[in-house]
């Protein structure tokens, strides 16, 4: 019996030195695309998520909480904004503080494991998610009492206009005569509230309310500094990392080695920047910060983060402020990857590379992460700069290549 199952042992053995080689020669190539498909993540994920209109009643930004009337629900419920939810005022990033109780806003839900909605994690105003599926509504038709309109996404809404304030470039007028400049077939921004439209611009008007929300919140984060999260703690080596949300994705990538900061606890903690790197949407810090200041801090902790301002202009600059700084080529494709928009064209509220960078985008589910690696290679090797590289990107894909934005 023994001498049996010792034959039978050296044929196993034999059996698998026969069948190594074929899995070795299975083509590396092969065996890392389907490494890499298994650790991919689920980008696809942004198509489950519920997005609703409701009218917000009331806001808790100390509680960080909102009351909000859902559409085609008879009961308003109380939720939860996540603490690094996209706020969005007037096409641009914005705080609870700034929306106004009576207002129609658009949601996206943070969902449980069985994809029930438990908090807010994105909350727009009217005219920021008509900019981001723009341009814009469409006036379909129009009368003394009222106007109606056709989004880009969803059905045609009629509202009355007895109180609407009309905004044409810097004017503002309201009543009948502001009222009858507005025609069928005009591409506007509104807001309403309740069954009203409170306010109507025009492309002008509304960019000229970009810009005074841009500059609302320069000064905050000049005075409040830049929202992020702790994420790695090293008391011993005196280093931790913080990470900036994507609001502050320009001003944080303008910091660099050496630049001092003040992370915003009580009292002020002084750091040193030591490493910047995007990641996805958001920027990560290598933080050179005293041992003992970092005792009372813990990881996930929510603070601010004050810098040294960029300069005015740098905010409506079209080319990040961290361009061409010396990166291995690996490095400038995954920069480049994470500071651009996808823009390919899948409609409806589906692709995150649209709303969270071409870096976010799964490559097992889509192609458009492995080409702008292909392309971004290509130049690369023949020597263009990162500034030439995205200059050919803008003329090519044009401006929606740096804005959020979501394809109707």
């Amino acid at each position: 019996m023994a001498y049996s199952g010792w034959l039978r042992m050296v044929a196993l053995l034999l059996l698998c030195i026969v069948q190594v080689p074929a899995m070795a020669d299975e083509p590396a190539s092969k065996q890392a695309a389907e490494k890499i498909k298994e650790v991919a993540g689920s980008a696809e994920f942004l198509r489950s998520v519920p997005k609703r209109f409701a009218t917000l009643q009331a806001i808790a930004p100390a509680a960080q909480q909102v009351t909000l009337l859902i559409d085609g629900e008879d009961l308003p419920k109380v939720w939860s904004v996540v603490p690094d939810a996209e706020l969005k005022i007037t096409g641009w990033w914005g705080r609870l503080d700034q929306f106004r109780a009576g207002d129609r806003v658009w949601l996206w839900f943070k969902t449980d494991r069985q994809q029930q909605p438990v908090a807010i994690s994105m909350m727009a105003d009217e005219l920021s998610e008509q900019d981001i599926h723009g341009p814009g509504v469409t006036v379909e038709a129009r009368t003394a009492e009222s106007i109606t309109l056709k989004p880009v996404v969803g059905k045609s809404r009629t509202l009355k206009t007895a109180t609407t304030e009309v905004y044409s470039g810097p004017s503002k007028d309201h009543g009948d005569a502001a009222l009858e400049r507005v025609h069928a077939g005009d591409k506007v921004y509104v807001q309403s509230a309740g069954g009203t439209a409170r306010l109507i611009m025009d492309k002008a008007a509304f960019e000229i309310r970009r810009a005074e929300q841009k500059a609302q919140l320069r000064k905050r984060w000049q005075d409040e500094g830049l929202p992020g999260t702790v994420t790695f703690l090293h008391i011993f080596s005196g280093e931790m990392d913080f990470m900036l949300d994507h609001e502050a994705m320009r001003w944080a990538r303008s910091l660099k080695l050496g630049d001092q900061v003040t992370l915003q606890a009580t009292p002020p903690i002084q750091a040193v920047v030591k490493h910047v790197v995007p990641w996805r949407e958001r920027t990560q810090l290598r933080l050179v910060v005293h041992s003992k200041d970092q005792a009372d801090l813990t990881l996930g902790q929510r603070l601010a983060l004050r810098m040294q301002p960029p300069s005015d202009e740098s905010d409506s600059a079209l080319l990040p402020l961290d361009l061409n700084r010396p990166r291995t080529k690996a490095e400038r494709i995954d920069w480049f990857l994470a500071s651009i928009y996808c823009t390919c064209g899948i409609k409806g509220d589906n692709c995150t590379g649209h709303f969270y960078t071409l870096a976010s985008c799964n490559p097992n589910g889509c192609g458009m992460p492995h080409a702008m690696r292909e392309l971004l290679a290509e130049r690369i090797d023949k020597g263009l700069t990162d500034k030439q590289i995205f200059e050919e990107l803008l003329k090519k894909q044009g401006p929606d290549l740096v804005r959020q934005h979501l394809m109707p």
